[in-house]
């Protein structure tokens, strides 16, 4: 039988993190403070996350025939992440341009590269040779459509949970939805998806966590009010990275056995340890330190844990 595991498929990228004064508005030129290379992308992030925490992890991506695209792959091997299921394929490998204020505020623009052309038979073939019951499969929108539908089929094949991190955040058709059984969108893309929680319940989705950056959380449940699992209080050097880290813990949480309440939990801590680092592994926490934040141990960073309860929204 084949071992529970995180499965991640997603992008990887070579980030160039630019650090600036602050973030510019439209046709504002702003000074930059410092420049630095990173190895990067969603999926990448949240595989590095997940072996982090000490989960068995494999990713499932695409690179280029380049220099980028084998660095990339070494780091995440060096990581402790599995990579056999990585496709190389002609082409430059993704790219990222990551623009940082002061406040660890960012925003993000994406050349996918390589990553566009990964291939559902291969999404698919990966997910049945190295996943079964227990295990989570974790994908993002930063690779085709059909290479995430791919993901979520072979999911349900395997007997294995599907979660979705809907970003960047796009139309997304009904099928895929309904294969969902966890929707992970940050608040902005939940906006952007242009339907509410109720509609995605209907058509199948298990449940949807809203992050909501320093405010921590939602758990979104049918026929339930929202439980807040807020941030951890820490000094924040960078948020780049944040959300995956989240996902990738949560994921990490489920596979180890825990319920959506303790996962969400889990994650909001592991999101939150993860901005007192530079970049988007700049600092990845372990499940021992996510565990002594949860609590409360003074050597743990920020204040210790408050417990969960409902938003009343």
């Amino acid at each position: 039988m084949t071992a529970a595991r995180v499965v991640v498929v997603g992008s990887l990228n070579t980030d160039h993190v630019l650090s600036v004064t602050s973030l510019p508005v439209r046709g504002e030129t702003v000074p930059c403070l410092g420049e630095v290379m990173a190895h990067g992308g969603k999926g990448a992030n949240q595989a590095a996350a997940s072996a982090a925490l000490g989960l068995e992890t494999v990713f499932v991506g695409a690179v280029g025939a380049d220099a980028a695209g084998e660095a990339g792959v070494g780091e995440l091997r060096r990581a402790g992440v599995d990579v056999s299921a990585v496709q190389r394929v002609a082409g430059p490998t993704g790219k990222a341009t990551v623009v940082v204020d002061p406040d660890g505020a960012n925003f993000i623009i994406v050349e996918r590269g390589a990553n566009a052309a990964l291939e559902p038979d291969h999404v698919h073939r990966a997910i049945t040779e190295s996943a079964g019951p227990g295990s989570m499969i974790l994908a993002s929108l930063e690779i085709p459509l059909d290479a995430v539908a791919a993901a979520g089929q072979a999911a349900r094949h395997v007997g294995a949970g599907f979660v979705l991190n809907p970003a960047p955040a796009r139309l997304l058709p009904d099928d895929l939805l309904s294969a969902c059984d966890i929707l992970m969108p940050n608040e902005v893309e939940l906006a952007q998806l242009q339907m509410p929680p109720e509609r995605l319940f209907t058509l199948g989705v298990g449940a949807v966590v809203v992050t909501r950056g320093e405010e921590g959380a939602d758990l979104l449940r049918p026929g339930r009010r929202p439980t807040r699992f807020p941030a951890l209080r820490v000094d924040v050097r960078d948020t780049t990275g944040a959300g995956d880290t989240f996902v990738a813990a949560f994921c990490a949480a489920r596979t180890l056995g825990f319920d959506l309440d303790t996962s969400c939990r889990f994650a909001a801590i592991a999101g939150s340890l993860s901005t007192t680092g530079a970049g988007a592994r700049g600092h990845l926490p372990s499940r021992p330190e996510v565990e002594r934040a949860m609590t409360g141990d003074p050597a743990s960073r920020g204040a210790p844990w408050p417990a969960p309860g409902p938003t009343g929204r």
